[in-house]
């Protein structure tokens, strides 16, 4: 029971890495048409986007590698927490329809990147490079929260 107590602490700690080295990615390199840099106002502000969202990915690395149970607890609600953020911000227009300001941000963000799903009308769709890091942000959910529940074997 160990050896699979380690497997699944090893491939939730290699999925946090790649979600954050794949968040920084899609922030930094531009790959048009999977995401659109070019289409940020002048006054993004680079630096606070990554300390926002880099730094606290970080942490929640921190506090799983220590292998504590209850710190390792927190890297899941910590997890849980963005991913319904994400899926808050992407899926609630698409679902419900945009407002006024989404459909603005959008129209100017993300016109131009790689959709999958359908538009229609103010239902507007996260695009592809969004879908990958939902997807990828949840299979880090869930090998974390598989990793935490059998800490106990390591």
């Amino acid at each position: 029971m160990a050896t699979s107590a380690l497997r699944w602490f090893q491939a939730a700690l290699l999925l946090q890495v790649v979600l954050l080295g794949y968040w920084l990615a899609i922030e930094l390199v531009a790959m048009p048409p999977w995401n659109d840099l070019a289409a940020r106002p002048v006054d993004y502000g680079l630096r606070e986007t990554v300390a926002l969202n880099a730094l606290p990915r970080l942490a929640l690395m921190a506090l799983f590698v220590f292998g504590i149970r209850a710190l390792a607890a927190a890297t899941v609600a910590g997890y849980s927490v963005d991913l319904a953020i994400q899926l808050w911000h992407w899926w609630k227009p698409y679902v419900l329809g945009a407002d006024a300001n989404w459909y603005g941000t959008y129209a100017t963000l993300y016109a131009d990147t790689t959709a999958i799903l359908p538009a229609e009308g103010l239902h507007l769709p996260p695009d592809a490079q969004h879908l990958v890091l939902q997807l990828l942000t949840l299979t880090t959910l869930g090998a974390t929260a598989m990793a935490v529940a059998r800490m106990r074997y390591l």
